[in-house]
């Protein structure tokens, strides 16, 4: 009886877990010059973290599957301005900046979700100008290119 019972929970287990999957949120460079990225976090309870330690890796090695070989930037390649709640980061042209991450994105229409989402605004600046995207449109502006990916151009 025990034996059918963790051949049930682990049925159960493994079936939850096909069902999860992450979505990254990406900042991408496609203006010819390097960019300055500055995105704001939401005033999430507890000290002042960015929602995923910044990462790049080439935009054209971006896969819609997800599981990139993202390059995670050591800290004296971005600030952290912890009075604004804010992270700072040069991307360089043709890089690919992951500025945040979620379980099982429901996409721009669930409520739930844009309850969740950790950035409150983001500026990008650089040869072609300054852009800056607060609350909703800092999440809608991303622009759906598979359940694992969600991407951002600057051009």
């Amino acid at each position: 009886m025990r034996l059918v019972i963790i051949i049930a929970l682990f049925g159960y287990v493994s079936l939850l877990m096909a069902c999860s999957y992450r979505t990254d949120f990406v900042v991408i460079n496609e203006s010819g010059q390097a960019a300055e990225i500055r995105y704001k976090v939401k005033d999430f309870p507890g000290p002042f973290t960015p929602p995923v330690t910044p990462a790049t890796i080439e935009a054209s090695q971006l896969s819609t599957h997800g599981g990139q070989q993202w390059k995670v930037l050591p800290s004296n390649q971005y600030q952290l301005d912890q009075e604004n709640r804010t992270v700072i980061v040069r991307l360089e042209q043709h890089e690919a900046l992951r500025v945040a991450s979620m379980h099982n994105y429901g996409g721009h229409q669930d409520s739930r979700d844009a309850e969740h989402f950790p950035i409150e605004e983001i500026t990008i600046a650089g040869a072609v100008g300054e852009k800056t995207l607060k609350e909703q449109q800092a999440r809608t502006a991303f622009s759906n290119v598979s359940r694992a990916l969600y991407t951002l151009t600057y051009k």
